[in-house]
C-alpha cells in the first residue's frame, strides 16, 4: 500500500444528518462495539469523508454511510457509479496493530471475505468468489468494490479507512458501455429484496469476526478458497498499461499474485487487474 504525503488537503463536508435513519441505524448496529456513526443524506464519497475525520482521531470501528455517494471511487481513481438507495455505501475507520502494519494489503481481501460472509448469511449455497485484489463476484460477476486506503501522519501510519460498495438493487448497476466487468445486484442474484441496513449489520459482524482471526493461517486459507480463476491462465494489467500472462497459482502470505509464467518462473505482483485469458473462459 504505498504511503500518502505527509501533506493532506481537508474538505468541508455537510453536518451529518442526525435524524434521518439514525434511529433505524442505531437499533441495527447497537449490538456492535463500533465507534461513532456518521449519516449523511448524500455525499461525494464516504471514504474522502472518514481520512478526514480521521484528524480527529475517531474510536476504532467509527462508521461512514450515505445514502447517495455522488463522486465514489475504486482504485486508481476508477468512478464508482451509485444510484441513490440503490447501493449500500460506506466506509470504517481501522487502527492497525503492530502485527497487521507489516500485512497493510491484506486488508482488502478482509472486507472482501466479510462481504462473502455476510452474502452467504442469506443462501449458504451462492457462487461467491474473490477477484484479486479488491473485487466480489457473484455468479462471476461484480456485486461489490472494496477500497482501503491509508492516511499518514509524516512516517507514522494514522489509519486505514476501509471503503465497501455494494450493488444492491438493479438500479445501482451502470450501462454496459461504463463497465469494465459485467456486473449484477445482489437482489438479482439472490431473487430476494435486501434491505440495505440489515446487510449492513450482516457485513460489520462478519468483519469483526475476520478481524479477530487476522492474519492468521486460518485466515489466509479462508481466502485462498474463495480466490476467482485460480489455476487458470489469466493475464495481469499492470498499471502502467503493461500485460503478463501466466497461471494464477494463488496469493503469498503478504498478499501478492503469484504468476507462473510460460518459462516456469513465478512472479509476484502487488498491483494490477486480473482477467481470464479468452481461450480459458
Amino acid at each position: 500500500m504505498a504511503k500518502n504525503s505527509p501533506t493532506r488537503l481537508f474538505f468541508h463536508f455537510p453536518v451529518y444528518n442526525e435524524t434521518v435513519n439514525r434511529q433505524e441505524l442505531s437499533s441495527l448496529l447497537q449490538d456492535l462495539p463500533l465507534g461513532a456513526v456518521r449519516w449523511y443524506d448524500t455525499l461525494l464519497s464516504t471514504n474522502t469523508c472518514a481520512l478526514e475525520w480521521l484528524r480527529d482521531i475517531p474510536q476504532e470501528y467509527s462508521l461512514v454511510v450515505t445514502d447517495h455517494q455522488t463522486a465514489g471511487y475504486g482504485r486508481n481513481r476508477r468512478a464508482w457509479h451509485s444510484r441513490a438507495g440503490a447501493s449500500l455505501t460506506f466506509s470504517i475507520i481501522v487502527y492497525p496493530d503492530q502485527a497487521e502494519k507489516d500485512v497493510l494489503p491484506l486488508f482488502s481481501p478482509l472486507a472482501a471475505l466479510a462481504v462473502c460472509n455476510a452474502i452467504a448469511s442469506y443462501h449458504s449455497k451462492t457462487d461467491l468468489a474473490v477477484k484479486w485484489p479488491n473485487d466480489v463476484l457473484l455468479d462471476r460477476k461484480k456485486v461489490a468494490g472494496i477500497l482501503v486506503e491509508a492516511a499518514w501522519q509524516g512516517d507514522a501510519l494514522a489509519g486505514l479507512v476501509i471503503g465497501i460498495g455494494v450493488n444492491i438493487q438493479q438500479a445501482s448497476l451502470p450501462s454496459a458501455d461504463d463497465l469494465l466487468f459485467p456486473a449484477i445486484s445482489l437482489e438479482q442474484a439472490l431473487g430476494q429484496p435486501i434491505e440495505r441496513w440489515d446487510f449492513l449489520h450482516r457485513i460489520l459482524k462478519a468483519l469483526l469476526a475476520l478481524r479477530a482471526i487476522f492474519p492468521s493461517p486460518e485466515f489466509m486459507e479462508a481466502w485462498r478458497r474463495k480466490l476467482a480463476f485460480l489455476g487458470q491462465p489469466v493475464t495481469i494489467s499492470k498499471p502502467g498499461g503493461e500485460k503478463q500472462t501466466g497461471i494464477f497459482m494463488g496469493v503469498d502470505e503478504q498478499g501478492y499474485l503469484m504468476l507462473k509464467e510460460k518459462n516456469g518462473r513465478c512472479s509476484h505482483f502487488l498491483l494490477g487487474d486480473i482477467s481470464l485469458r479468452p481461450n480459458s473462459q
